[in-house]
């Protein structure tokens, strides 16, 4: 190849490769507003396809009445519910502002035994005490707090609002995304042969189990420590308990111990109630409060190659990084490297001993 062909090659080659970039590009803008709603419709498509399979096979291969009937039955467990439960919220935050500025809502009075506890106990009663007392005074000192506390508190309940919105719609594609699962599994896998070689198929049966595995293991775990919880709220009578049940849920799913919510509120139920209820509560409560340590082992990285360990970091990590749906984004990354790795320092193995026989 002489010296102007080659240049010729070079600016041709340079060209095409920047007209592919530039439709990649723009391609990737236009595609950009949708994305978080297709990456949510594929999580959810992904965790509801072994239930719809089984209602495929019942309605005799109907696979396009099997999406659409699972998809009209999720929808109406996320809407009716979340309607419910931002209603008895509003209604909660609304009685408390209204009983804050007429003077209506109090606190009642610590028992002297709250002093005695160790280490915590002074501190816990003088402030109690001052709630009791002068619960504006208490609010005014530690206003900073209230603040810090109110605004996390509104803005989670903001991005779950927000969050429902998005469910919704990421619920009517996971849909479409059911009506066409196994042309999407078939082209996924293809897709990642070409990208990494000859284990697409394992994968992507790794990173379809990895975002089951998190559903049950961090969400569905949440939910269930948060609705035991939330039981024990109602059955008490606290204010707020739907609001309290939120909380609880919001930190569990951030991997938080629910017990550091659960400890003020069963000193307050002591406050509040008999001797008998309070220690049935606190019994109930502590067991509801420590179950995720019994329900994590048992449900995450269960059928999955990828260690659990693997699986909790990367959907903390995802999480702290991309918000809720980094819990799904982290753990998947992270899985895909732990197998991209394996898989590389087990060739390297093979390699050696076959130099080495």
């Amino acid at each position: 190849m002489n010296k102007q062909n080659f240049i010729s090659w070079s600016i041709e080659g340079a060209l095409r490769i920047g007209l592919i970039f530039l439709i990649l590009m723009i391609s990737f803008l236009i595609f950009k507003p949708f994305l978080l709603l297709i990456v949510w419709g594929i999580i959810i498509a992904v965790t509801f396809y072994p239930l719809h399979k089984k209602l495929t096979n019942l309605l005799k291969g109907k696979n396009k009445a099997s999406a659409t009937i699972l998809t009209i039955v999720l929808l109406t467990l996320i809407i009716i519910p979340s309607i419910l439960f931002l209603n008895t919220t509003i209604d909660s935050l609304t009685n408390l502002s209204e009983g804050l500025k007429s003077g209506s809502f109090s606190i009642p009075p610590p028992s002297q035994d709250v002093a005695d506890w160790p280490v915590v106990g002074k501190p816990i009663y003088e402030f109690w005490q001052l709630s009791s007392n002068n619960l504006a005074s208490a609010i005014e000192k530690f206003g900073d707090h209230f603040n810090q506390v109110g605004t996390w508190l509104l803005g989670s309940i903001g991005g779950l609002i927000g969050s429902i919105f998005i469910f919704i719609f990421a619920l009517i594609i996971s849909g479409m995304f059911l009506t066409t699962s196994d042309k999407a599994y078939l082209f996924s896998v293809d897709l990642v042969d070409k990208l990494a070689g000859k284990n697409g198929k394992r994968i992507i049966d790794n990173s379809k189990a990895t975002i089951q595995s998190v559903v049950k293991g961090v969400v569905g775990v949440a939910l269930i420590q948060a609705t035991l919880l939330g039981i024990g709220f109602w059955a008490v009578g606290l204010p707020g308990a739907s609001l309290l049940t939120l909380v609880v849920f919001i930190i569990a799913l951030v991997q938080v111990p629910a017990i550091i919510i659960v400890i003020p509120i069963i000193i307050y139920v002591f406050s509040i109630e008999s001797t008998t209820v309070a220690v049935i509560f606190t019994i109930y409560s502590l067991l509801a409060g420590m179950s995720d340590n019994i329900l994590k082992p048992l449900l995450l990285g269960r059928g999955v190659e990828i260690p659990m360990l693997i699986i909790l970091i990367g959907s903390i990590g995802g999480m702290m990084l991309f918000g809720m749906i980094g819990l799904f984004v982290g753990s998947v990354v992270l899985a895909l490297t732990y197998q991209l790795f394996t898989d590389w320092m087990d060739s390297n193995n093979k390699e050696e001993a076959s130099e080495h026989p």
